[in-house]
């Protein structure tokens, strides 16, 4: 199906749509207090649409005023190892990019509850002398090293006054895919790439990773702009950014290193190298997909209780998928957040349970969400002397 919009990033109108769904939950990082309440959480509607020419995936349903990112927002996965160690990495990469003898005045757009933030000045062992966060659900004012800020607030053009001169490293993470005007977002975040030496750094989603997985549970309504390779490169040259664009997170997550080309001579930004077959690839496919889980898990059903591992945006979508389908229970979501414990998730109402509470519920089956972390899940269901039969999501077999 072919559509005659136009991408946001490149402004052509070679669209496909690729999914399409109604009733989706708004927010999924998210849990609520009372059942009643998680059932009636406000939904809206997906419609999935990629560029053929750049790769640029977006909800073209997406309403930004539904979307409210409080104090109840809640995306910490500190608790997994796999996690930790990605998040050292990719700190590590921040650090190194600063000669040691010189000062990192680094600044976060997006930063959450500045957990990046602080891991940043403390792996850098004093070489980061001030650090400066925005993000409008920030709550943890106490964790904050010192000589470091965070403004509760989204950040835009009236924010560029709160950068200092000497900021050296621009960083925002799992930001870029929740904003809907590309426009406004790139023009904000490169703004302060006019000094010189200034780096930028993005880590964001890749989309391609979900079109070759048929990951439809990555489709959701938080992340209305989602990124290729090809996409954010081409969206960062007509900023005359120059981009290193490298697969991390087990290819799921780009990272993205970027800076200022201050030349006197024709900029020209290449044409984008995009797989025309990806997005017709995920099309014939996903019913295909969806199908082969009600299968499994209505015949895994019938020897006990079926659970999700992760009670995060894979999790929340992964369930959903199966509102309509009757013959597909899952008895709860099992999450290594205890601020997400003994709560439930949005519009289906799921209950999230530590582990030791799934193995109370004698549950049988565990469908594991993301396949990074399916050792570290393993090792743990071992060490509870519990012998569930495991799947896993896009695990590649």
């Amino acid at each position: 199906m072919t559509d005659t919009i136009t991408c946001p990033v490149c402004k052509r109108s070679d669209n496909i749509t690729l999914d399409t769904r109604e009733h989706v939950p708004t927010l999924q990082n998210v849990t609520l207090a009372d059942l009643s309440q998680a059932r009636k959480f406000p939904s809206g509607s997906l419609k999935m649409v990629r560029c053929q020419f750049c790769g640029f995936v977006w909800n073209q349903d997406f309403d930004p005023t539904a979307i409210s990112y409080d104090d109840g927002y809640d995306n910490n996965v500190s608790a997994s190892e796999y996690y930790k160690e990605h998040l050292y990495s990719m700190a590590d990469r921040i650090i190194a990019s600063v000669p040691p003898e010189e000062p990192i005045h680094y600044v976060e757009i997006g930063c959450g509850q500045a957990d990046f933030l602080n891991l940043v000045v403390e792996r850098s062992g004093g070489q980061v002398v001030s650090a400066i966060g925005f993000d409008p659900a920030f709550t943890s004012y106490d964790s904050l090293f010192e000589n470091s800020v965070v403004h509760k607030s989204i950040f835009d053009q009236s924010c560029q006054n709160l950068i200092p001169e000497q900021a050296n490293v621009i960083c925002s993470r799992h930001t870029i895919e929740h904003v809907k005007d590309v426009d406004a977002f790139i023009n904000s975040i490169t703004a302060p790439m006019d000094i010189k030496g200034r780096k930028l750094f993005i880590e964001t989603p890749d989309a391609n990773w979900i079109l070759r997985s048929v990951a439809t549970h990555d489709f959701f309504y938080e992340h209305c702009s989602l990124y290729t390779p090809e996409s954010i490169k081409f969206l960062l040259a007509q900023q005359h950014l120059e981009s290193q664009v490298s697969l991390v997170y087990g290819e799921q997550y780009m990272w993205v290193e970027a800076s200022r080309q201050f030349t006197t001579g024709l900029h020209k930004i290449s044409t984008p190298l995009v797989d025309q077959h990806l997005a017709e690839h995920y099309v014939k496919s996903r019913s295909d997909h969806l199908k082969t889980w009600v299968e499994f898990i209505s015949e895994a059903a019938k020897n006990g209780p079926v659970a999700i591992w992760g009670a995060a945006s894979k999790g929340v979508t992964f369930i959903s998928l199966f509102l309509d389908e009757p013959t597909v229970t899952i008895d709860c979501a099992i999450d290594l957040n205890t601020g997400k414990q003994n709560r439930f998730l949005p519009t289906t109402g799921t209950p999230v349970v530590a582990p030791e509470q799934a193995v109370r519920r004698g549950v049988k089956t565990i469908i594991i969400m993301n396949p990074n972390y399916e050792m570290e899940i393993r090792e743990m269901v071992a060490g509870l002397d519990w012998n569930p039969n495991f799947s896993v999501l896009n695990d590649g077999n």
